[in-house]
């Protein structure tokens, strides 16, 4: 039997270090936070939902194939992006994989290889630069943890603890997000 994987995509933030909405940035034709909901369809269709705050309305019109959910108190940070997917995800899906819309270099067959080694029962994580980080993926047992979750650190407490079981995956890409122009030039220099 197939696992139902929900994806929550957060891109609530302001972007200040970029100076404007990174989730509008164009890459392939597509908008940054868009290019991220289509890998995500690709691994788990239908099961997807993108987390929006800052810059709400001028990101909204750009996406489709993703259910949306409105977080009004994103300047709190990602913790609350997190707490607030998860009270709109299936509260019977079989795990919960959590990416960040700014992590563009990130294949699918990357994030299948997370997906690969979800039992239901474990996390898995990214592990990159030295450390453990999102994409990851979370069983129901953590659910009420993530829904705790406030602040800005997201699930990086969550992913550093040891009496959780937590299967790493090396996915160096995952340090590749845009968080300044300079990022972004980076970024597009890598592809030539």
């Amino acid at each position: 039997m197939t696992q139902q994987i929900d994806v929550l995509v957060l891109a609530a933030g302001a972007a200040s270090r970029f100076g404007s909405a990174k989730q509008l940035l164009n890459y392939r034709g597509r908008s940054l936070v868009q290019h991220c909901i289509d890998k995500a369809n690709r691994l788990c269709p239908g099961r997807v939902f993108v987390v929006l705050g800052a810059n709400q309305e001028l990101v909204e019109p750009l996406i489709s194939d993703a259910k949306i959910i409105r977080n009004h108190h994103w300047q709190q940070g990602l913790g609350v992006s997190i707490a607030a997917g998860i009270d709109n995800i299936d509260p019977q899906s079989d795990g919960l994989l959590i990416l960040l819309a700014d992590q563009v270099a990130l294949t699918t067959d990357e994030l299948n290889l997370l997906l690969d080694a979800f039992d239901g029962s474990n996390t898995v994580a990214a592990h990159y630069a030295g450390r453990r980080g999102v994409p990851a993926i979370f069983p129901p047992s953590l659910y009420a943890e993530l829904r705790a979750l406030s602040g800005d650190s997201g699930a990086k407490a969550l992913l550093q603890r040891s009496d959780i079981n937590i299967t790493e995956i090396h996915l160096p890409s995952g340090a590749m997000d845009i968080d300044t122009p300079e990022d972004w030039a980076v970024f597009l220099e890598s592809l030539t």
